[in-house]
């Protein structure tokens, strides 16, 4: 690194550098605080490669949280040979640093991830753009579509009920039957934004069925409008009737 006066960035630093300029242009500023640290681009190359093992969390819940407690929680759920470095971002929002690709793929890869029982979202994470402003593809689940006739339980009908949940990673036609029922197991991302789905709809000659949804390690989520990050008592006034969970 060096130091050199008067330099202009460029790319995303100097797009942020020129808002910055804008914020502050009634000011006068002093040569000083015009003195730029510049990290030179082989620098910058080293640094981008422990960034590799980076990943960016966030906890779906409208409660406060200790994140000391979802640092300590974590290093144990995921029983890395070397604990991470995890730093605060933001509202809701942290970082991971992993050392090296295993335990990168399995914080990314495996899950869902849950503390303690909000859903918490974990992505790739590049260190340098705007944690706030980091838009997450969604969580990845388990989730287990019930009922499924014999006579059109097959590959294809299987996908495409799968499509309407999410976006498909998995179908497991014939899964270890850890739960009672029938059932095949799909793991799909789903968006956090958008009510999670209860049924998903199956139309042939003789009929129609509604095949129940089931997720495993069922996050905290609302009976109600069916987001993650609240309870039904949460949710509006908390007063609800039975039939309207």
């Amino acid at each position: 690194m060096a130091d050199k006066a008067g330099s202009e960035p460029s790319g995303i630093a100097g797009e942020k550098y020129d808002g910055i300029s804008d914020i502050f242009s009634h000011l006068e500023l002093n040569d000083d605080e015009l003195n730029d640290v510049v990290i030179e681009p082989e620098v910058a190359k080293e640094y981008k490669k422990t960034a590799r093992w980076l990943a960016i969390g966030k906890v779906m819940t409208s409660r406060s949280f200790s994140a000391e407690a979802l640092f300590e929680k974590m290093n144990s759920v995921w029983n890395l040979a070397r604990d991470l470095v995890c730093c605060e971002a933001g509202e809701k929002l942290c970082t991971f640093q992993m050392h090296w690709l295993a335990g990168w793929k399995k914080v990314i890869h495996q899950g869902p991830w849950t503390f303690p029982g909000w859903g918490l979202l974990v992505e790739g994470y590049d260190g340098l753009s705007d944690p706030e402003e980091f838009v997450f593809g969604g969580m990845h689940v388990w989730a287990q579509i019930q009922w499924i006739p014999e006579l059109y339980r097959k590959q294809e009908v299987v996908d495409e009920l799968s499509r309407r949940v999410g976006k498909v990673k998995e179908v497991q036609m014939l899964p270890r039957l850890f739960f009672e029922g029938n059932y095949v197991r799909i793991r799909l991302g789903i968006d956090v934004t958008k009510p999670m789905p209860r049924f998903v709809s199956l139309a042939f000659p003789e009929g129609r069925k509604m095949l129940p949804l089931k997720y495993e390690k069922v996050l905290f989520f609302c009976k109600r409008c069916r987001l993650i990050g609240h309870n039904h008592e949460e949710c509006g006034d908390g007063v609800w009737e039975e039939k309207q969970l």
